[in-house]
């Protein structure tokens, strides 16, 4: 366990007394994982003045350093992999090969923005007056706050936090504190890899004159936030007028197959966006759109790989599927549930819940419905849990008019093996991110992540080089030169 000094570390020493919060393990709640004081509003404001000061040197400090520090960032995650990867799962509940996953991404995330902190660049523009020379520059915008969710709470903040490093932006930090042992942890790891302390401040809790503070201080330029949409609303409302917003929201995200796809392969990679890390993904595949000539054969064999699940702790042996993350998840999710099959909706197949485990877990298990009644909201809206629902569909086009008809708009996937209705799907559908013939879930570090509609908010999508749009002013410098003389 990684106990509240990690916080204190990472530039909040404002932190006096004992914690008086805490994180669990999902796979057996009685046991604490992680215990911090929650912030307030005074700690918030001490924390943005310290990034505020620190802000003007380290916008000054040059990118090969700037970029050394990201690099040793990575080196530390790496070094220490096993144990980040461990405090993942018993704090979030996701199997340890996909927390270590998490841990390597993050990783290659960092070492990503060290690239971008040579790339804050200018342009220049033809001249349309004559002595004068039209050029751009960019700048970081100062005080960055970053408020990340708890389904990857390593990736997600690296995400958020490495480019807005690497253009000489300081961040205040807020994880979710479903997992604020992870947040501290990042923390911790930074400053060991020489970044200065009040760079990276970490404020923790849920106190909502805190998260007030921190939205509505105008020392705030930009609020990139992932969560739900409710929550978005409010960080939206509570936000300052001249905050730049990031806001990545809910999915509601189908899979289309179609009739000559690979039906097997198709199989495998719907369980994997539909199941894999317990569902708790905003990408994760909430509904599938077969078309209606192969849906029985493709339901059997999806079917089959939801049975082949086996849902238990995240650290034991052979575990494909672990908990949801919190008490509320299992609520909600057992109510979906319950409400779908009393409203018509058919179990065709569910995944094996292994007997040797704390009973008190919040064990949901991967279940494959169909025949869900049309409205319910296990089908249009976002499941964010491992259920998924089989639709069957005239063809690809139907397929299409469906997708295209959500109010969300963040990813979908179409299995094909004819390439002229791949171009054309991905041409013509509506969502930020389309994917052929793989899961919905999965997205390189160097491509840009962002949906459309209500899956977003703000023109700012994340990764890559486009993550340097969000975190960088543009200045343009009208130089006048050489009339003195001239006749």
């Amino acid at each position: 366990m990684h106990s509240a000094p990690s916080v204190a570390s990472a530039g909040l020493s404002v932190h006096p007394g004992p914690p008086s919060d805490r994180s669990v393990d999902p796979a057996s709640p009685g046991r604490v994982v992680h215990a911090y004081r929650t912030s307030t509003a005074d700690d918030v404001r001490a924390a943005l003045a310290g990034a505020e000061r620190a802000a003007r040197e380290w916008a000054r400090t040059p990118p090969l350093r700037r970029a050394t520090v990201l690099t040793g960032i990575a080196d530390v995650l790496e070094r220490r992999a096993d144990e980040v990867a461990a405090l993942i799962t018993r704090e979030e509940g996701k199997p340890l090969g996909a927390a270590r996953g998490e841990v390597g991404k993050s990783a290659e995330q960092f070492r990503l923005a060290a690239q971008l902190a040579y790339l804050v660049e200018g342009s220049t523009y033809a001249t349309e007056t004559p002595g004068t020379f039209a050029y751009t520059l960019r700048g970081p915008l100062g005080v960055v706050a970053a408020i990340t969710p708890w389904n990857f709470p390593l990736s997600l903040a690296a995400r958020k936090i490495a480019p807005a490093l690497a253009a000489g932006n300081t961040v205040v930090f807020k994880p979710s504190p479903v997992t604020a042992g992870v947040g501290a942890l990042l923390a911790e790891i930074a400053v060991e890899a020489a970044l200065p302390p009040a760079v990276l401040p970490v404020v923790q809790g849920h106190d909502a004159g805190a998260m007030g503070a921190l939205l509505g201080d105008v020392r705030v330029r930009g609020i990139s936030f992932t969560g739900s949409d409710a929550v978005g609303a409010l960080v939206r409302a509570q936000a300052h007028g001249h905050a730049r917003l990031q806001l990545e929201l809910g999915g509601r995200n189908a899979a289309v197959v179609c009739a000559d796809a690979d039906l097997n392969k198709a199989a495998a990679d719907v369980a994997a966006g539909a199941f894999g890390l317990t569902g708790q993904a905003c990408t994760s595949t909430d509904r599938v759109l077969v078309a209606r000539v192969a849906a029985a054969e493709f339901t059997a064999l999806l079917a089959a790989k939801v049975r082949a699940l086996r849902v238990g702790p995240g650290d034991r042996s052979g575990v494909t599927t672990g908990p949801v993350a919190t008490a509320a998840q299992f609520e909600r999710l057992s109510a979906l549930k319950d409400s779908a099959i009393a409203a018509g909706a058919r179990v065709v197949a569910e995944a094996e819940l292994l007997d040797d485990r704390d009973p008190d877990g919040f064990w949901v298990v991967p279940t494959l419905f169909a025949d869900v009644p049309v409205g319910h909201p296990l089908i249009d809206g976002e499941v964010f849990g491992p259920y998924c629902s089989v639709v069957a569909v005239d063809d690809a086009d139907d397929a299409l008019r469906i997708v295209n008809s959500s109010t969300h708009g963040l990813v979908t996937a179409l299995h094909t093996g004819d390439l002229a209705v791949a171009h054309r799907f991905a041409a013509q559908a509506a969502c930020g991110i389309v994917k052929i013939n793989a899961p919905t879930t999965g997205n390189g570090v160097a491509p840009p992540f962002g949906g459309w509609k209500a899956s977003s908010g703000g023109a700012f999508p994340e990764g890559g080089r486009q993550a340097l749009d969000f975190v960088t002013d543009t200045k343009t410098v009208y130089l006048t030169h050489g009339t003195h003389g001239e006749s």
